[in-house]
């Protein structure tokens, strides 16, 4: 199944609620779960899309919980730690929650 427009508006509704009450983390080690997309739409919800991958152990389909890292490819390229989970449906797009962007 792929991202649609209509899909992912509403998993963004439905994460969003969730995500607005998060609080950022700090950098964790290399071994975070990364999602490495085209581009992203920075938020404390994080919308990373276009051709996205999964390293380092990150759910490739479906929901996930904890930390997770999402690189963008764009330049300047753009990085955040999230912390409260997400969705994932690769490659298509991730929804990341409890975001913060670090250098």
């Amino acid at each position: 199944m792929r991202f649609s427009g209509h899909l992912f508006t509403i998993t963004l509704a439905a994460v969003s609620a969730a995500g607005a009450l998060a609080v950022a983390a700090p950098a964790q080690a290399d071994a975070t779960p990364t999602y490495t997309c085209d581009v992203a739409v920075p938020g404390r919800v994080v919308l990373g899309h276009g051709n996205c991958v999964a390293s380092n152990g990150a759910v490739a389909q479906g929901e996930f919980q904890g930390e997770s890292l999402l690189i963008t490819r764009q330049e300047p390229r753009l990085k955040f730690q999230c912390r409260d989970g997400g969705r994932a449906q690769l490659p298509d797009g991730v929804v990341a929650l409890g975001c913060q962007r670090i250098p």
